[in-house]
């Protein structure tokens, strides 16, 4: 009875092993350019929380959203942040792909321009070049939202040059080489502290909707490695609760990343974007809903998909 006891225990081992294999690779997280949205991801890795729930993370940082999703098509990382119109569109071409995990609830972008140039409103901004990470980003789908709400056409009133991470498009706005920008922070508080730029938009004041970078996966990897994907959710939504109870750590992590930015200016810019962290990391029902309604509306999106069509399990309100 005892042999055939541990012959049991041995059987069930080797299946539970084989479900999800113990030494399994790391799982590659491409972020499409480095910005103080994915703070929780940069504090789960400095802070071995994803080592602590067990799961191997390798970070990817590409330069612009197309970069990172090029990736993801390829098969090169299970995990992307890229914007939200980018999973409609991936969904509406038969991509396996769904919303992981909300870095912010909103997004902290700002639509700036050169302060020189005295430009007061988006209308302001006809015939005028506008700095963006790369086609298809989110930076470039949220000007030309802008645009568009001001009654100009992006396609004819405006031109929208694919630049590259924040320093290259601060480069830009420095060099005359665009008249405007629409950036992400740090950066955003480096132009306006440092006399580059001034706020034309504020994004997370005129747009309620939108989690800026959010982490999306496949249904495949979160079947085929269901432990992996929930370890990295809960490692980032540890990371969350350090943003919102320890702003101290928080800056430290932030000087760390971003060493060449001032002090100041880094507090500024966390400041900024504490509203717009998630608490959880979960994505709300009215806000893919009005991400989707934008989306639509601009023709990124062909349709609107059902919130449980989009979302992923853990990342769901109400998900325990």
């Amino acid at each position: 009875m005892r042999q055939i006891a541990s012959v049991a225990a041995i059987a069930i081992w080797m299946l539970a092993s084989a479900a999800e294999p113990v030494n399994a690779e790391a799982v590659k997280i491409a972020l499409p350019v480095a910005s103080l949205e994915s703070m929780p991801i940069y504090l789960a890795e400095e802070k071995g929380l994803f080592k602590k729930h067990d799961v191997e993370v390798d970070i990817v940082t590409s330069r612009g959203g197309g970069e990172a999703m090029k990736a993801y098509l390829a098969g090169e990382v299970q995990i992307v942040a890229t914007g939200f119109p980018e999973v409609g569109l991936m969904r509406a071409h038969g991509v396996d792909v769904e919303l992981f995990f909300a870095q912010t609830s909103r997004v902290p972008f700002a639509l700036i321009a050169r302060k020189d140039l005295a430009i007061k409103s988006v209308a302001d901004l006809r015939g005028k070049i506008i700095a963006v990470t790369s086609p298809g980003s989110l930076t470039s789908n949220l000007a030309r939202y802008f645009i568009i709400q001001a009654g100009l056409d992006p396609d004819k009133d405006a031109s929208l040059v694919s630049v590259g991470g924040g320093g290259e498009i601060l480069g830009a706005l420095k060099s005359g080489r665009a008249d405007a920008a629409m950036l992400f922070e740090p950066f955003v508080t480096i132009a306006v502290r440092e006399g580059i730029a001034t706020m034309v938009v504020d994004v997370p004041e005129a747009l309620d909707a939108f989690s800026s970078s959010p982490l999306s996966t496949s249904k495949a990897f979160l079947e085929k490695s269901p432990k992996q994907a929930q370890a990295v959710f809960d490692a980032l939504s540890e990371a969350l609760t350090i943003i919102h109870a320890d702003k101290t750590t928080t800056l430290d992590m932030a000087k760390k990343k971003f060493a060449n930015a001032d002090v100041t200016i880094l507090e500024a810019a966390l400041a900024r974007m504490e509203k717009s962290y998630s608490k959880d990391g979960r994505f709300t029902r009215a806000n893919v809903d009005r991400t989707q309604a934008i989306s639509v509306d601009l023709k990124i999106m062909p349709q609107i998909y059902s919130y449980e069509q989009v979302v992923a399990p853990p990342a769901r309100e109400g998900a325990k």
